[in-house]
């Protein structure tokens, strides 16, 4: 790529040079016959990087059924609507609900009227519960007198038959038995996706996609030839579900800066909105439920210390007190046995803590890596979950980062909107995009909006061992930044909700613009 010069913005030096899709220098001037790119005075920030969503999924969920924010009468409509839409034969499938807003469970009953007797899967909005219509429950085989898989569960009516709701590995089996998306549709879907993403300013994606793709190899050739210099300018890290270990281990894939694989991912519990988060003391509006530990004990021993011993990091995904202290247990074990020097394994979410957990991680270098849309969401509910006590630690982004913890910060889309600065508006004020509750929930666990930032630029590349390449605008890094209307700094912590990027350039490449920018085409 020939040199390009970025002028007047609003970042130090308010010049930058671009050379071979790094920064060769900042605040020079460009010399006569320079291809330069006017900025227009707009202030510059290093690009975005969502440390995890699902990226395949995102894109498949942008053409599906979209169930969020829906009252039972408005999902069902919506359903009807992509039911009569559809050839013969073929899924209704989606995700977005809640039950809280829809005021109860989807049922099959549900979806067989709206559907018309169609096979229908459609997930919860955390997608650890799916709702699934008769015609879905039978292609899968499922039935009165099929038990519950280990980790899972089949919901039952008082007869003792399949109620259509799946939680957790129950899903699988009807998942199983749904046509998969040919290798044209998922192109098509991980290209909507990117073209979304980098419209949010995002640069840098570590995604968990490897199930969506249909296996490691699928899911790496996938990316190969989607991104990079001839493709999409996306930059993206493959996390790897530890169900494709042995395949990780047998042939482990070369990277460069736009693809590589990152950490092994583990489930060790569900989802709080869900009642599937594993919790050490009963649910305090479900009092005979802790949650489920999808993997625990000896089997989540022995896959941490597989992967710590081979050099790689781990991603556990932990939204429970107790899934946490099952994964830091792990974890200290694999470290004491092996020890590492700097491993940063990863727990995923953190939504659920105490004292004790906070400062164990903090005294083994664990990354929590959250997603601070989640308040937005969860705080019309959480409380009923937990009780008061419990959420002294809940969401409690602020103490982890009082107590030395290093952050990255995600959106976990599709389950959230992979806008980053719904994200930033939500660890800033503790409110959802309403503006509710007045003050922001549980305020003590605000944060700054300069410590929001550091969570989408700079904590993302530090848990990706990347601080080096990403991350800031200094010489010698990846040139990947976004050009902003305003300052987040320096708005309305109301308004951070509302901005949009004007650009996105990664590696010198403008990936996404709004309005015109001379030098830019």
């Amino acid at each position: 790529m020939a040199d390009r010069w970025f002028v007047n913005g609003e970042f130090p030096g308010r010049t930058l040079l671009v050379r071979d899709g790094r920064v060769a220098a900042v605040g020079a001037s460009p010399p006569a016959g320079a291809r330069v790119i006017d900025l227009q005075g707009h202030v510059v920030r290093p690009g975005f990087f969502d440390s995890h969503l699902h990226l395949l999924a995102l894109g498949l969920s942008l053409g599906r059924v979209d169930l969020a924010g829906v009252s039972l009468a408005e999902g069902l409509a919506a359903i009807g609507a992509a039911a009569r839409a559809l050839p013969p034969g073929a899924w209704v499938a989606g995700r977005g609900w809640d039950q809280g807003r829809l005021g109860r469970y989807l049922s099959r009953e549900d979806l067989d009227q709206a559907a018309a007797g169609r096979p229908c899967l459609l997930y919860r909005v955390c997608g650890h519960v799916a709702a699934a219509s008769s015609r879905a429950l039978e292609l899968a085989g499922i039935t009165e007198a099929t038990p519950d898989p280990a980790g899972g569960r089949i919901d039952r009516d008082l007869a003792g038959r399949p109620t259509g709701i799946l939680r957790e590995t129950a899903i699988g089996q009807v998942a199983a038995a749904m046509p998969d998306p040919g290798p044209a549709e998922l192109r098509l879907a991980l290209e909507r996706a990117i073209r979304h993403v980098l419209a949010c300013g995002i640069t840098t994606v570590r995604v968990d996609d490897v199930g969506a793709a249909g296996g490691l190899t699928a899911a790496c050739d996938l990316y190969r030839e989607t991104v990079g210099p001839q493709g999409l300018p996306l930059r993206v890290i493959l996390d790897v579900s530890d169900r494709a270990l042995d395949e990780l281990e047998a042939a482990p894939p070369a990277g460069d800066d736009w693809f590589r694989t990152g950490a092994v991912k583990i489930f060790a519990d569900g989802s709080l909105g869900a009642a599937t988060a594993a919790l050490e003391e009963p649910y305090a509006d479900d009092p005979g439920n802790r949650g489920i530990a999808i993997t625990a004990g000896e089997e989540l021993d022995r896959l941490v210390a597989r992967v710590h011993r081979s050099g790689r990091q781990v991603a556990i995904h932990a939204i429970g007190d107790r899934a946490a202290a099952n994964a830091l247990d792990a974890i200290e074990r694999a470290q004491g046995a092996d020890p590492r020097p700097d491993p940063r394994h990863r727990l995923v979410h953190c939504q659920v803590l105490t004292a004790s957990l906070v400062r164990r991680m903090a005294a083994l270098g664990v990354v929590a890596d959250i997603q601070p849309v989640f308040v937005a969401t969860d705080h019309h509910w959480a409380g009923d979950r937990l009780g008061p006590r419990r959420l002294d630690y809940a969401y409690a982004w602020r103490s982890l980062l009082d107590a030395g913890i290093s952050l990255a910060g995600g959106s976990d889309a599709p389950i959230e909107p992979v806008n980053p600065f719904f994200g930033l508006h939500a660890a800033v004020t503790r409110q959802d995009r309403a503006g509710h509750p007045p003050g922001g929930w549980l305020p003590a666990e605000k944060l700054t909006v300069g410590k929001a930032l550091h969570l989408y630029t700079q904590g993302g590349p530090y848990a990706a061992f990347e601080e080096h390449r990403k991350g800031s605008l200094d010489t010698g890094k990846l040139a990947d930044f976004v050009v902003l209307p305003a300052d987040p700094a320096r708005v309305d912590p109301s308004a951070l909700k509302e901005m949009l990027p004007l650009m996105t350039v990664v590696g010198g490449r403008v990936a996404h613009a709004t309005g015109p920018f001379p030098g830019a085409a």
